[in-house]
């Protein structure tokens, strides 16, 4: 098998006669714009971006040019985008669980009503199952910590309706 010649290349409009005028013009080694070529990335040669091509990501709907610009949308890491997508669930992603909303059951505590106890700790700033917990083991402080926050939530809502 002969030697590759690499003549002509074109990177980003512009046309080098070989790979080391391409290198030379571009600030990288002739065979850094030959594995380019054999790779297919020409248009990334002496941009700086190295490794893999980043892989357009469609979650809840919205397209977005890579999982990195994903997770910044939605504030979750770029693994949790990459699970999502591996375990089907890019469509719904971003929104609660389907089959939690069919078992959760309304809560109530003070005179606030949330369609289940993960919504009330979301809306209340509590961690995940801190608000169930907190009543399943019946705990003093916790139940106090819950109302207190309920409290702070039902003036601000008030504050909002009236307009102050």
């Amino acid at each position: 098998m002969g030697k590759r010649i690499y003549l002509d290349i074109e990177v980003r409009g512009v046309v080098y006669a070989n790979a080391n005028a391409a290198g030379l013009a571009l600030g990288v080694s002739a065979e850094a714009v030959r594995i380019a070529i054999r790779n297919g990335t020409q248009h990334r040669i002496g941009t700086g971006a190295v490794g893999v091509e980043p892989m357009p990501v469609c979650l809840g709907g919205l397209n977005f040019e890579n999982a990195g610009l994903a997770a910044e949308h939605f504030g979750v890491t770029k693994h949790a985008v990459y699970q999502a997508i591996s375990a089907g669930r890019a469509q719904d992603f971003g929104k609660p669980p389907r089959h939690a909303r069919l078992r959760s059951k309304p809560v109530t505590i003070g005179n606030l009503t949330f369609p289940s106890m993960d919504e009330a700790g979301r809306v209340l700033g509590f961690g995940q199952g801190f608000i169930s917990q907190a009543m399943r083991q019946k705990s003093k402080a916790g139940l106090q910590k819950i109302l207190a926050a309920a409290m702070k939530e039902s003036m601000r809502r008030e504050a909002i309706g009236a307009g102050v």
